[in-house]
């Protein structure tokens, strides 16, 4: 039996990609990085990163509120309002997304941009 819909088993994105997305979704990495709130700064690592949000595991047990700012040294501030938390580990959704993190990720995939190794050629 052939199916009438053949897109009626693709599943949609919760946010498609578009100009302004990150690639591949999420980002591995491991920055150092403070939560900001009223009430005081929390330091944290961030696991893994989107134009839309991060994973951050915090360095020590502390009650955090649910809006707070990111802070990466050499990058900024970002607000996010806090939408999981497990542990010692929490999703951060970011209010605006962050275009900066696309085109760092696709700086990153670009083998123009990544140092010579010992003993290689200058480019030209």
């Amino acid at each position: 039996m052939v199916d009438p819909e053949p897109d009626a088993n693709i599943r949609r994105l919760r946010r498609p990609e578009n100009d302004g997305s990150a690639p591949g979704r999420r980002w591995k990495t491991e920055w150092p990085a403070e939560l900001s709130s009223p009430e005081g700064r929390v330091r944290c690592t961030v696991l893994d990163i989107s134009s839309w949000g991060a994973r951050l595991s915090l360095d020590a047990a502390a009650t955090v509120p649910d809006r707070v700012w990111l802070v990466i040294d050499s990058i900024g501030t970002v607000a996010g309002e806090i939408v999981w938390r497990r542990d010692n580990t929490i999703g951060l959704q970011f209010v605006e997304q962050q275009a900066w993190i696309r085109r760092l990720h696709a700086r990153r995939l670009d083998p123009r941009t990544w140092p010579a190794a010992a003993g290689d050629q200058p480019r030209s």
